[in-house]
C-alpha cells in the first residue's frame, strides 16, 4: 500500500487559511490520526486527500503517483484515487440490504457477480457481520451500521482508507469497543489510513502516529507517546491529555535534564527538554497531573505551598485542584492512598519525568 504525502498544501476559503502550508507523510500501512479542535483544518485536509475539494497550492502524492498539483494542472477525480471512506453518518443506503450496501462500490467498478459476492463475504467476515448480510440498516444497531460502512470501504481493497470522525455518533462504551475493532481490522488489512478526530483518547488508542493541527497548520507529528511526553507546542500539550503550564526560562542543561526557573519558586526545577534547548531560552513548563507529588506542608525545597481547592474520589485515583500560594491553581492526579479534603494545606513537588520544557515559538510564528 502506498504512503500519502502532502507537500506544502494550501487551501483558502475567502480570507480563511483552512490548510496553511502543510507538509506531512502518512506512512505506508500505518493508521495516522489527524487531531485538533473544530476549525483547525483537519476535515479540509481529509477532503483534499479524497479529492472532494481542490488545493490552491502544493501537491498530494499517493506513493510515487501525483494525485493533485495545481501548478502542473493535475487533479485526479475522487473515483480514480482508489480510496475507501468511512463517514460519521455511516451513509448506508436504507433500501439496500447489508450485502448490497457492501457490494455497492464493487458494482460501480463492474466487478463480476461471483467475485463480488466473495469479496462481500470476506469483508463482512472481517467485521464479524456475515450472519447479517440479508438484513437492512434499520435492523442494525449503530455499532453494527458502522461496521457495515467499514466493510463497504474495504471490500474492493482500496489503497488508501479515510475516516471522517466515524465513531462520534456512538455512545462512550460502544466507541471504546469500536476503537479496538477498527485498529485490529486496519492492522489485518494493512491499508494506509488517515483518521480525522477531535477526540484525544481516540487518537491515542488507535494511532500508529498522530498529526496535531491548529489554525490550519501542522503543529507536530509523532507517536502518541512522543507527543504526550515531548509536545513541541503548548497547543499539542493541551490536546494530548491534561497539563499544567507555567511560564519558564532555562537556567542550564548540565546533563540529560534541564533546570528551569518559574515565577514564585526560588530554586530551579529539573525537567526534560529538547536536545537543542539553550540556556536563557524562554517558554513553558508542562507538568502532567500524574507527575505532581502532594504532601502535608513540610517547607522542603523545591516545593510549592498551597491548599486543596477541590477533591474528587475516583476509586483507585483522586483528582485534586490545588490553589498555590503563588496565585495559580493546578490539577493533580494521584493514587487514592489517603483522603485529601478541601481546605487542607499541602506542599507540592514536581517529578522531572513528567515535566517538559516547551520552547516559545520563534518570532513571527503563531503561539
Amino acid at each position: 500500500m502506498p504512503s500519502v504525502r502532502l507537500d506544502r498544501l494550501c487551501k483558502r476559503f475567502g480570507a480563511v487559511r483552512a490548510v496553511d502550508d502543510v507538509s506531512v507523510e502518512f506512512r505506508e500501512g500505518e493508521l495516522t490520526s489527524v487531531l485538533g479542535p473544530s476549525g483547525c483544518g483537519k476535515t479540509t485536509t481529509l477532503n483534499l486527500i479524497a479529492g472532494f475539494i481542490e488545493p490552491d497550492r502544493g501537491s498530494i502524492h499517493f506513493g510515487d503517483r501525483i494525485i493533485a498539483d495545481p501548478e502542473r494542472r493535475v487533479m485526479v477525480p475522487p473515483n480514480q484515487r482508489d480510496i475507501g471512506m468511512v463517514f460519521q453518518s455511516y451513509a448506508l443506503w436504507p433500501h439496500l440490504s447489508v450485502a448490497d450496501n457492501v457490494a455497492y462500490g464493487l458494482k460501480m467498478r463492474k466487478v463480476p457477480r461471483p467475485e463480488r459476492a466473495a469479496a462481500v463475504r470476506r469483508a463482512l467476515e472481517r467485521v464479524r457481520l456475515v450472519q447479517y448480510l440479508d438484513r437492512f440498516p434499520h435492523e442494525l444497531s449503530g455499532g453494527q451500521q458502522q461496521r457495515v460502512a467499514l466493510a463497504r470501504a474495504i471490500a474492493y481493497a482500496p489503497q488508501i482508507l479515510l475516516f471522517d470522525e466515524p465513531l462520534s455518533n456512538l455512545d462512550s462504551n460502544l466507541r471504546e469497543e469500536m476503537r479496538l475493532e477498527l485498529k485490529s481490522i486496519q492492522r489485518e488489512v494493512g491499508i494506509t489510513s488517515v483518521y480525522v478526530t477531535h477526540d484525544q483518547a481516540e487518537a491515542m488508542s488507535l494511532s500508529d502516529r498522530i498529526l496535531v493541527m491548529g489554525d490550519g497548520q501542522a503543529l507536530q507529528t509523532g507517536s502518541p507517546r512522543q507527543l504526550y511526553e515531548e509536545p513541541a507546542d503548548i497547543r499539542v500539550a493541551r490536546l494530548l491529555g491534561r497539563t499544567n503550564l507555567f511560564d519558564a526560562r532555562i537556567v542550564d542543561k548540565p546533563g540529560t535534564l534541564a533546570r528551569v526557573k518559574i515565577d514564585g519558586l526560588d530554586a530551579p526545577l529539573a525537567c526534560r527538554a529538547a536536545a537543542d534547548a539553550a540556556p536563557n531560552a524562554g517558554g513553558s513548563l508542562s507538568v502532567r497531573p500524574e507527575g505532581i507529588l502532594v504532601h502535608p506542608p513540610n517547607g522542603g525545597s523545591p516545593s510549592l505551598a498551597g491548599r486543596v481547592a477541590a477533591a474528587v474520589y475516583l476509586g483507585s485515583l483522586s483528582q485534586l485542584h490545588i490553589a498555590l500560594d503563588m496565585g495559580k491553581t493546578i490539577e493533580v492526579q494521584l493514587a487514592a492512598e489517603r483522603a485529601w479534603n478541601v481546605g487542607d494545606a499541602v506542599s507540592v513537588a514536581f517529578d522531572p519525568r513528567h515535566c517538559y520544557f516547551i520552547a516559545a515559538p520563534a518570532a513571527g510564528m503563531s503561539a
